[in-house]
């Protein structure tokens, strides 16, 4: 019989291979996604939600430091890991595979247990390939000196799941209208995008000393020429930070932006109180401003 684990012990699994401060980080994005959520999930299933999708985010972080941390960027092991939830190997020996393995299985399992799985299932994995192509992105990134504005905008917000979490919130709401949902994407596409900005505006201090290029503030500190890679491996963090910060109002103004444009989507979706969602969402980006620098402590 599979082993079924908790949140608990999947943040104990992660600390095996991770880098990452797990059980303030884990613990903080856990109580996001019991704040916001689709408002039209069936309420019973709002605590499963929620740890199921801090288990799949682990899972995500791993995946994503094969591919951006510097220490730990290795191709190999993150074209096997992208393999791992579309497969059912069996003979992974690599301990780092491993981990991932397990979180997976155990979060997928009660996944599929969800009552409109099946409905939304294909949607799921298209979700989950763009994420996981959102990773391979940002190896190209880190590897060859592709970043551009365009494909970065096509491919990065994917990493902080959104789309993919409503999948499983759209799983679990029997009052869905499936019509809505040529309105519901292009709207949660802005809400992904204004999660994404929340966690690289905290984030990037980070990403300069992982040295990770695939921060959109950092390529826009590139592009513009406020700082070169060869700075980045030389000069201390806090002086990058220091040249980085003014290019910070260009990101707050793409929130502003995006929650203009979302209302205007959320005039055709009746499912769920839109206004309610928006105001959770603009809370949650300004939890992520106030966010611990988590890398910094253990």
């Amino acid at each position: 019989m599979v082993k079924k684990y908790t949140l608990k012990e999947c943040i104990e699994l992660y600390k095996k291979s991770g880098k990452r401060n797990a059980e303030y980080l884990f613990n903080w994005l856990r109580n996001i996604y019991d704040f916001c959520y689709l408002p039209c999930i069936d309420e019973k299933y709002k605590d499963i939600l929620a740890d199921d999708k801090t288990k799949l985010t682990i899972v995500d972080v791993l995946i994503d430091d094969l591919a951006d941390n510097y220490k730990l960027r290795n191709e190999k092991l993150l074209e096997e890991s992208i393999k791992i939830p579309f497969s059912s190997q069996k003979n992974i020996t690599d301990n780092y595979l491993k981990i991932i393995q397990k979180i997976w299985v155990d979060c997928f399992r009660s996944i599929k247990q969800y009552p409109a799985y099946k409905k939304f299932k294909t949607l799921f994995f298209f979700d989950l390939t763009q994420t996981l192509n959102s990773m391979r992105y940002s190896y190209l990134l880190n590897k060859i000196k592709i970043g551009n504005s365009l494909e970065n905008k096509m491919h990065l917000p994917h990493g902080v799941m959104v789309l993919l979490h409503s999948d499983m919130d759209l799983m679990c709401s029997s009052k869905f209208n499936e019509n809505e949902l040529k309105y519901l994407r292009p709207f949660l596409y802005l809400a992904q995008e204004i999660s994404h900005i929340g966690n690289l505006l905290n984030t990037y201090p980070r990403e300069i000393i992982e040295k990770d290029f695939s921060s959109p503030i950092i390529f826009l500190g590139l592009e513009k020429g406020i700082i070169t890679r060869k700075e980045i491996f030389s000069n201390p963090p806090e002086k990058l930070i220091h040249k980085l910060k003014p290019l910070e109002k260009y990101f707050v103004m793409g929130v502003k932006n995006n929650l203009k444009k979302m209302k205007g989507y959320g005039k055709y979706i009746h499912s769920f109180e839109v206004d309610v969602f928006l105001k959770k969402l603009e809370k949650v980006f300004e939890a992520f401003l106030k966010r611990k620098q988590y890398w910094k402590s253990s």
